[in-house]
């Protein structure tokens, strides 16, 4: 983009700040999930807990609990509002999982 187009961008988004506050600060933090879909994931991730601690009373049961799971997260990590869109992914996942599955380069030595 030009300059000329930048400066009208700039001034459309003073224009915004001035006029509605509390909109552009809606917009500047980017989507967010409704309270709704959180009660339902919740909700969900409940069930597919409950289903997989009945694993010693049938292994059927504990299988279903984990797809419930599973179909859960999926769902919500396909759903979820992406903040960091300039992150690369690896980073998202990293952040994700708190660097769980991160390559320190540590070294680990077996003495004999």
């Amino acid at each position: 983009m030009n300059q000329n187009e930048n400066e009208i961008l700039e001034q459309i988004e003073v224009g915004f700040w001035l006029e509605d506050a509390d909109f552009a600060r809606r917009i500047t933090d980017g989507p967010r999930l409704s309270g709704r879909y959180k009660a339902g994931f919740a909700a969900v991730a409940a069930a597919g807990i409950a289903g997989v601690m009945l694993f010693s009373v049938n292994l059927f049961l504990g299988l279903i609990g984990y797809m419930v799971l599973v179909g859960a997260c999926t769902h919500m990590l396909r759903n979820r509002p992406l903040k960091p869109v300039d992150e690369p992914p690896l980073e998202v996942f990293h952040r994700i999982t708190m660097g769980l599955f991160r390559n320190t380069g540590a070294v680990v030595e077996v003495v004999d």
